[in-house]
């Protein structure tokens, strides 16, 4: 036989399964949203940090490029190295003594972070030189960025070691033109290139993250580290392999690899005017955390809501099914004293039929018993109208539990407008990162117009926007946890209506029960001025015992269809316990809300009846006439 649960449990399982289900699907979702956004928004970031820091590099690149070209054109220049092509060094000497001063000069103006400047012959000598004249005679004829010069463009060499201070340099030749735009020579610069590399190197990203720049041949040429500056090549690298292909394919984006046995993640972008990339780099275990502990939160915040769910749902459900298995109780002890009574009065009023001629001796202890029996008919009906109070009491408890579910369900509407509210707050909040964006970007076309004097700007304008662009990312989050949040409330508030309903309709069950309650009383009370009737003729009812004798008969009819309604009655209040109560049985558990126990009227009637019984069998039945006189039987015929 299938078992069957208690009111209780089912309150509390299906709670607990409305709870869990959406708590779980919704923590899950949160959870793989979070993560994901944080994820990309991490690669972003990475990625617009190297392009950042490659417009940076190729921004100082074209300014150096610009200086040395001003300084190509200049007339003297241009006339000596004329000269030069055409007569010959020794020829235009007081012309290369000139530009020796001059190029001295703007060596000096230029800066330590310049090694060299020089004057080169279209046969690749150099004739003229920033320093007075030492370097005349070297050749660079076999130089790349010296025969890509030579040819009319600007050329910017790979970095190379200095064999003159034995640092990394890095050498830049434009061409120099005469008045008719042909080639006279090369002017080429030797920069030192730490004053290009120190500008990225020292930025840091978190604690483990950091800059570095490799050629196309995937040679290191810049790093915090020195030992890998024209050591390290990840073309060589078997970890680093996707990397160093994605660098020659995709040109900008993201890609993981794996260096001395530490999982990283690097963003990269090519610097256009050399051919290099540059690379951003983190640890993959720090690039994820804050992902890991969006994840932790989420976690911990669902699994207090489902402890705090399951606790109010358990609380409630007691407080719910508690008072309604006492009632249910005290209901089926009344009906057992009911069935009781009933079957024994039926049992009885035949027993009296059977014997009616003979207890017509016994005319006066039935009258005592009558009593008796109209004693314990007036206390039935008190105890009716105790149990009327009851369910009145109950009615009010849950009236009183159907106006606070009304203000639950005003409360949640208002924290349902209130979050409204907060998602407009969050919307203005998107609207202001996203005109701070184009603000931004305003300020850094700005910069780079201004040159090398707005190149510092430019960064603090390109962190402007990268905050303004993490700042909408977290008002669209945050708005997306608000419309969740609102969903959920509109969810709680479809429950508390449905459970609202529910007490309006025990509400109504309970007033049904005080109107049947109350309807027992009256009945019971009647039954007791109908036998305070009986009682006043019993004195008369000696000349009548064969009539007295139908009436038994009658009598012992109705208290059977008594007990067939009792009976009924039972099992509805059976069936209304399994509900409450499960399969637990009646009685058990709730001994506590039983009333004091008393005598039940059944037994003082039984008892009653068969005193009147015993006394009756051992005697001779004497006669009616006997008894009571009946001097003038007409007067009774109505009665």
């Amino acid at each position: 036989m299938k078992k069957k649960r208690s009111l209780a449990f089912k309150l509390i399982a299906g709670g607990i399964l409305i709870a869990l289900v959406p708590v779980a699907a919704i923590g899950a979702y949160a959870l793989w949203k979070a993560s994901a956004s944080l994820t990309e928004l991490s690669r972003e970031r990475a990625v617009v940090t190297a392009r950042s820091l490659a417009a940076m590099i190729d921004l100082v690149l074209a300014e150096e490029v610009k200086l040395l070209a001003e300084q190509a054109v200049r007339p003297g220049l241009r006339q000596a190295a004329a000269r030069v092509r055409e007569a010959g060094a020794e020829a235009a000497a007081d012309e290369i003594a000139m530009l020796n001063r001059e190029l001295s000069a703007a060596q000096k103006a230029l800066g330590q972070d310049y090694e060299l400047l020089v004057l080169v012959g279209l046969e690749g000598k150099v004739f003229a030189d920033g320093t007075g004249g030492s370097q005349k005679g070297l050749d660079i004829a076999n130089r790349p960025y010296f025969q890509k010069a030579k040819g009319g463009e600007t050329a910017i060499s790979e970095p190379v070691v200095s064999r003159a201070s034995g640092s990394l340099v890095l050498p830049i030749a434009v061409p120099v033109k005469d008045e008719q735009g042909k080639t006279a020579g090369v002017l080429a610069s030797v920069l030192r290139i730490g004053f290009l590399t120190e500008k990225i190197l020292d930025v840091k990203i978190g604690k483990t993250g950091y800059p570095f720049i490799v050629n196309a041949a995937g040679l290191t040429i810049a790093h915090p580290n020195q030992e890998h500056i024209l050591k390290t090549d990840i073309s060589q690298i078997p970890e680093m392999g996707a990397l160093y292909k994605a660098l020659g394919t995709i040109k900008t984006g993201i890609e993981a690899y794996r260096f001395k046995g530490v999982d990283k993640i690097a963003g990269f972008a090519p610097i256009p005017r050399t051919g290099w990339s540059l690379v951003v780099t983190q640890d993959e275990a720090e690039f994820l955390e804050s992902a890991h502990d969006i994840r932790n939160a989420v976690a911990l915040g669902g699994s207090l809501f489902l402890a705090v769910t399951v606790l109010s749902v358990f609380f409630f459900a007691r407080s719910l099914s508690r008072p309604i298995g006492r009632v249910v109780d005290l209901v089926h002890a009344g009906a057992e004293e009911v069935a009781a009574a009933s079957s024994q009065v039926s049992s009885s009023s035949q027993n009296l039929a059977a014997g009616a001629s003979e207890q017509a001796a016994s005319i006066q202890e039935t009258s005592a018993s009558l009593e008796e029996i109209s004693s314990m008919t007036k206390q039935n009906a008190a105890h009716a109208a105790q149990a009327n109070g009851l369910v009145s009491e109950a009615n009010e408890i849950i009236e009183r539990a159907n106006r606070s579910m009304a203000q639950l369900i005003e409360a949640m509407r208002e924290i349902s407008s209130s979050s409204l509210e907060t998602q407009k707050i969050v919307k203005t909040i998107d609207e202001i990162a996203f005109q701070t964006n184009l603000l931004a970007l305003n300020a850094a076309v700005e910069a780079a117009r201004a040159g090398e004097a707005g190149a510092g700007f430019a960064v603090v304008a390109d962190e402007v926007r990268n905050l303004a662009i993490r700042a909408a990312e977290a008002a669209r989050n945050t708005s997306s946890l608000i419309d969740g949040s609102v969903k959920r409330i509109q969810d709680g508030t479809g429950l508390v209506d449905t459970t609202h309903t529910a007490f309006a309709e025990v509400a109504q069950s309970a007033r049904k029960i005080a109107d049947l309650v109350a309807e027992i009383n009256a009945a019971s009370n009647e039954q007791a001025q109908g036998i305070d009737q009986i009682n006043k003729a019993v004195s008369e009812m000696d000349k009548v015992v064969q009539q007295n004798a139908a009436t038994a008969e009658e009598s012992a009819s109705a208290s059977e269809e008594l007990n067939a309604q009792a009976e009924q009655m039972k099992a509805a209040i059976a069936e209304l316990v399994a509900i409450v109560g499960g399969n637990a049985s009646l009685g058990k558990g709730r001994s506590s809300a039983k009333p004091e126990k008393q005598p039940a009227p059944a037994e003082k009637a039984s008892s009653a009846i068969q005193r009147i019984a015993s006394r009756a069998k051992p005697k001779a039945a004497p006669k009616a006439e006997e008894v009571i006189p009946m001097a003038d039987a007409e007067d009774l015929k109505d009665f």
